[in-house]
């Protein structure tokens, strides 16, 4: 019997040396050390793990959408994946009631533009996008993935969300993002600041393939009734087809089927 009874208590013994134990290790490290993204190279010195065990594991949680990948900046964020996982355990994930409400409307512009479309919020001082709907267009310019971060200014859908904070407000964030825009093509603060500008003045913003070459997207920042968030609605297509004149029927679909929400 006592032998029975060592053996039982050597299973109880937590396996901290496991695949999953080490997977674990590195999704809470992502979360809590770098909640802006953290390189491999970081992470793998953070937690004490050899780049090609940690890459290996962190590939694995990327492809089940529990972290997302930055292929630009080459960073690992926290997934969207996790707010699925938490609704089944809570009756409230407001960024999921959001998402479900919105998809709709977002599947209707990307109808009626042909292109793909995203669904964004703030999140302290990032954009995450929480929704895609893809478009027709035999040429696809789907540059976001679902749980995918940019900082406040980067990319249409996150400029827009910086626009519609106050003009305090939106400085404070220039200010503690400036450092991370050069990560992106090289984007620098006067830049952002420039098309901050941009959008005060014509109600919407436009990137014209500065991030990625031969991508432009369009955007536009809203506050969804009954909600008091914002959230913005980007438009991306191949740059040879936003011309001027397809840039105002993008906008004129976004801004028609906010308005048709919000009535």
């Amino acid at each position: 019997m006592s032998s029975v009874r060592t053996t039982t208590a050597k299973k109880a013994k937590p396996a901290t040396s496991t695949t999953l134990a080490k997977a674990s290790l590195l999704l809470r490290t992502v979360a809590r050390t770098f909640p802006t993204g953290g390189t491999l190279s970081r992470i793998a010195r953070e937690v004490g793990m050899n780049t090609a065990t940690a890459h290996r594991l962190l590939t694995a949680l990327t492809h089940e959408g529990l972290l997302t990948f930055d292929p630009y900046v080459k960073t690992y964020h926290v997934g969207f994946e996790l707010l699925d996982i938490a609704e089944s355990a809570q009756a409230v994930a407001p960024d999921l009631q959001l998402r479900q409400r919105l998809r709709p409307m977002l599947k209707n512009i990307s109808r009626r533009t042909e292109e793909s479309t995203y669904l964004s919020i703030r999140s302290n001082r990032d954009s995450v996008c929480i929704d895609l709907s893809e478009g027709t267009y035999p040429i696809s310019a789907n540059t976001l993935m679902v749980g995918a971060r940019r900082p406040l200014g980067i990319g249409a859908g996150s400029c827009s969300l910086l626009a519609s904070l106050s003009v305090e407000e939106g400085d404070r964030m220039l200010l503690l993002n400036q450092d991370r825009y050069e990560r992106y093509s090289g984007i620098t603060l006067s830049e952002v600041r420039q098309w901050l500008l941009e959008y005060r003045r014509d109600g919407f913003a436009f990137n014209n393939g500065r991030i990625i070459p031969e991508v432009a997207a369009l955007g536009v920042a809203f506050r969804v009734p009954g909600s008091g968030q914002d959230v913005a609605v980007s438009v991306a297509s191949v740059v040879s087809r936003m011309s001027d004149e397809r840039r105002r029927m993008v906008i004129d679909v976004i801004r028609n089927e906010i308005s048709r929400l919000q009535e």
